[in-house]
């Protein structure tokens, strides 16, 4: 036994010398190794099926994304290893047959940046985007960072050390579409938390469409078909003039230009801003933007911080059934969930804001979470410690709070209580000294306040795997204030105007949606809208020299719609949706049936078309329906209360086609008719709510009361080329070639105040990595912007002069143009990882060659003459952001 014994442990030790050999020979052996830039993950599988090297390694100890250069001519395998051991601050082992790779402990004593503390954690869930239930067996890979894994029963995934930088993740699962994200951002401050949509295949269920796995930027309401996109919130800080302001952002999209340099005013396919559409959390609200005015649906700055918002979606026509009052656009915003695991903090300074965000679980180890963010004006805060950069009194003041609360629960759904509420004002006095006084503006001490409020709690429920129902109750409302006190040349002031704007809305909506199987889905719904308004204006009329009750209304009105739609896909490549809404305002007692239809056809893997049609209407601001205008001899002119909504007839065609590298082309032609659209009932006065971007045309001396007999068109071509953020650069070309028409009561065809016929975006950015391992990164972004001049109607010199008011041309409008428009924007940032912290620099410049874009003219009552208005010169921002 003893011999058997000792013949056994010497021919291991044999064997164990004839491998060591083996090994030690494979080593000398010389090679010829020529890398340049690649990944680490590739060398080694290279140099394992090359050589027949076995590496043993764990993940978290390499950076397998990391791109090095290794070149050796006739050189021993073992100094390969050693070449790739000093560029990636490794050591080698050699372990029988094994080569084992672990971190040089010199290398990371020495480094300022400890590679092991620069991770973080991806998480999140995969959900069905039909049914909203989680899927559970998904394939994930983080195939940047060589990682995969599978969720579990939940649908829920985590991988916990991910290397900080951009990187690309992909979700599979057998029956499902395959789909990615690309080059997603993970900074070592904060964790990534993803919610994943997956789309059920039809037929094939090995076919995978690239084009439509692939774009990011497909929106996330799988009832959409035509003109519509979803944006992330890096995309308000990475384009060039946006400041963090998705409205800003989506200034750079086909179809929409600037109606302002100074506020968020955006113009869709030629329509009046105030047609657009803000929702929250699946429900409308009102008009979320500081220093907003009446009617209109902008501000001077968003009263959303950008670190509130998960990715969003963005229409600009043909919209689905469930989306009513909207006419040119809407703007569906979602918040996304705090961190339900651990506290996270975000601080954010800057030139126009500074901000707080907190974040996490109410208790741990529980499933519910919170959201809270806080901001005020910068220069408020430098303003009470006695530097006043705008004069003292005149600088702009605001404050805002956001709020996300969720508490999922183990059989009753998900609640969810969310909301934003802010506040604005603004002074200005007039210098006392009358020689300066250039204008009638000069000579006004004013006050203007904005506040502006919306929350609601929303009650999620899953029936089962095919049903669930969504129900939201909501309060939004805003008071806008507006005193102005007239300065005569002894200083004496006398009331000028005084304005109050009171309009809150409550809403009920519910919603029901079922899967009915693999090709048909069902959503069903009602909304119930209870509108109250407190409207008053006192304002001075120089034609009868005294105060006048333009607005003295106080009431409500109930605006009731439901939709239904219903989507069905033939096969992979083949779907249709279509629905209807219906509304009915108790106002005017208007019913009013509005159908909608879309076809999304994959005609090849890279290439689809697209057809969507639809009616489509909006209420107007409520001052239209209860102005007034008091008439030099007694008479009063009341307005319309029996108003109908505006409508639009919006049809749709669109083509788009992938490329390689993420790069696609859209092309989409469409046609608007607009019907029932009020204006003046006076022919002789060309006024129609087309052009009024707010309701302050009420104030205009010829004023009359309105009827629902406007028209008008909209016809375009929108081209865009895009290439995602891959490869370190992304970049967006747009082209929009569109004309836009009013009719009066008269029936004459006039520009539109937005036709200015074309307009052209080059949004680009490149971004380097920097530091230590590559684990910074520096960006440039720039925008150009060039669009056609805008319309304005000849001011009549001369009975402008003999009444001592503007007066235009009635038979002349909008026939002449500002010259064109030209802005080019610059940002550049740069993000700093640290262990368990990152910062970031932001330096936004819009207009950095401080042009100043004409406007139209005005009529100086003051100087008698006729002068040019013109807009913004440049406007830069300058941010500092940290994340722990």
């Amino acid at each position: 036994m003893r011999r058997i014994l000792k013949k056994i442990i010497f021919f291991m030790a044999m064997l164990c010398f004839a491998q060591s050999s083996f090994a030690q020979n494979k080593l000398a052996k010389k090679v010829t190794v020529a890398y340049n830039q690649q990944r680490l993950s590739y060398i080694l599988e290279d140099l394992g099926k090359s050589h027949k090297l076995r590496f043993s390694y764990n993940n978290a100890d390499l950076e397998l994304n990391k791109k090095i250069s290794i070149r050796l001519k006739a050189q021993p395998l073992s100094s390969v290893l050693n070449a790739l051991c000093i560029e990636t601050g490794l050591q080698w082992q050699q372990v029988g047959e094994q080569i084992i790779l672990k971190p040089n402990p010199k290398r990371t004593a020495d480094s300022e940046e400890p590679s092991k503390s620069l991770f973080q954690t991806i998480r999140g869930v995969v959900i069905d985007k039909e049914s909203n239930m989680p899927i559970p067996g998904v394939t994930v890979a983080v195939s940047s960072a060589d990682k995969r894994t599978s969720t579990n029963s939940e649908g829920e995934f985590r991988f916990r050390s991910i290397p900080v930088g951009r990187h690309e993740i992909e979700f599979s699962a057998l029956g499902y579409k395959k789909t990615s994200i690309s080059q997603v951002l993970v900074s070592s401050g904060k964790e990534l938390v993803l919610t994943i949509p997956l789309t059920e295949s039809i037929t094939d269920l090995n076919v995978v469409y690239v084009s439509a796995n692939k774009d990011v930027q497909r929106p996330l309401n799988d009832m959409a078909t035509v003109s519509a996109r979803s944006f992330s919130t890096e995309e308000t800080s990475r384009y060039a003039g946006s400041a963090f302001d998705p409205a800003r952002m989506a200034q750079s999209f086909a179809g929409v230009t600037a109606g302002n340099d100074i506020n968020n005013d955006i113009v869709i396919r030629g329509n009046s801003s105030k047609g657009l559409q803000w929702r929250l959390e699946g429900i409308e609200i009102i008009n979320p933007n500081h220093f907003g005015e009446e009617g209109s649906s902008a501000g001077g700055i968003s009263m959303i911080s950008s670190g509130m918002l998960t990715n969003s979606d963005f229409f600009t026509g043909a919209f689905p059934a469930e989306y009513g009052n909207a006419l040119s656009g809407v703007f569906d915003l979602q918040f996304r969930k705090g961190n339900t695991e651990k506290n996270e903090y975000a601080f954010m300074a800057g030139l126009l804001g500074t901000e707080a965000t907190v974040e996490g679980p109410f208790k741990k180890g529980g499933k519910s979470s919170y959201l809270i963010n806080y901001r005020y004006s910068t220069l408020g805060i430098l303003e009470q410690l006695g530097i006043s950069p705008a004069g003292e009194g005149r600088v702009p003041i605001y404050q805002d709070l956001a709020f996300n609360l969720n508490f999922p629960t183990k059989t009753a759904g998900t609640f969810s209580l969310f909301g934003i509420g802010g506040i604005s004002s603004q002074k200005q006095q007039a210098e006392r000294d009358y020689t300066v006084w250039e204008s009638l503006d000069d000579k006004f001490d004013r006050r203007f306040g904005y506040n502006s409020g919306s929350a609601g709690l929303k009650h999620l429920l899953s029936l089962n795997k095919k049903i669930y129902l969504k129900n939201i109750l909501s309060y939004s409302g805003n008071r806008i204030t507006d005193d102005v006190d007239s300065l005569s040349n002894t200083y004496e002031k006398s009331t000028y105007g005084r304005d109050t704007y009171i309009n809150e809305s409550f809403r009920y909506s519910g919603l029901v949606n079922y899967k009915v199987n693999s090709k048909n889905t069902v959503r069903a719904g009602i909304i119930s809208s209870l509108l109250t308004f407190d409207l008053n204006s006192l304002v001075y009329k120089k034609q009868i020299d005294r105060l006048s009750n333009l607005l003295q209304a106080q009431g409500s009105a109930w605006n009731q719609e439901s939709f239904v739609q219903w989507k069905h896909q033939f096969n992979d490549k083949l779907s249709v949706n279509s629905g209807l809404h219906a509304s009915y305002f108790n106002l005017s007692e208007t019913v009013s049936i509005e159908p909608r239809a879309g076809l999304n056809w994959w005609i090849k893997p890279n290439q689809q078309v697209s057809l969507g049609a639809g009616v489509h209407s909006r209420l107007e601001p409520m001052a239209f329906y209860f102005a007034r205008n008091e008439l030099p001899d007694g008479t009063v002119i009341e307005s319309n209360r029996e108003l109908s909504p505006s409508k639009a007839l919006h049809i749709v065609a669109g083509y788009e086609r992938s490329f390689r590298n993420r790069i696609k082309f859209k092309a989409e032609a469409y046609y608007q008719h607009l019907f029932n659209v009020p204006v003046s009932n006076d022919p002789a006065v060309n006024f129609s709510t087309i052009n009024s971007a707010d309701a302050y045309m009420i104030y205009a001396r010829n004023y009359r009361a309105l009827t629902n007999k406007g028209k008008g068109t909209n016809t375009g071509l929108e081209l865009t080329l895009e290439k995602s953020l891959s490869q370190g650069y992304y970049f967006l070309i747009t082209s929009s070639l569109f004309d836009s028409k009013f009719s009066p009561l008269s029936g004459k065809k006039y520009n539109t105040n937005f036709n200015s016929n074309y307009v052209g975006n080059i949004v680009s950015g490149k971004e380097w990595k920097t530091g230590s391992s590559n684990k910074n990164l520096f960006g440039i972004n720039t925008k150009v912007v060039y669009t056609g001049g805008r319309p304005y109607t000849p001011i009549n010199l001369e009975e402008s002069l003999r009444e001592d008011y503007q007066t235009v041309f009635e038979d002349q409008i909008n026939t002449i143009r500002t010259s064109p428009y030209f802005r080019l924007d610059l940002s550049v940032n740069y993000r700093i990882n640290r262990p368990k912290l990152s910062h970031a620099i932001f330096l936004d410049i819009q207009n950095i060659m401080n042009r100043r874009n004409e406007l139209g003219e005005f009529f100086n009552s003051d100087k008698n003459k006729i002068e040019k208005a013109t807009l913004a010169g440049m406007i830069p921002s300058l941010y500092y952001r940290i994340e722990f």
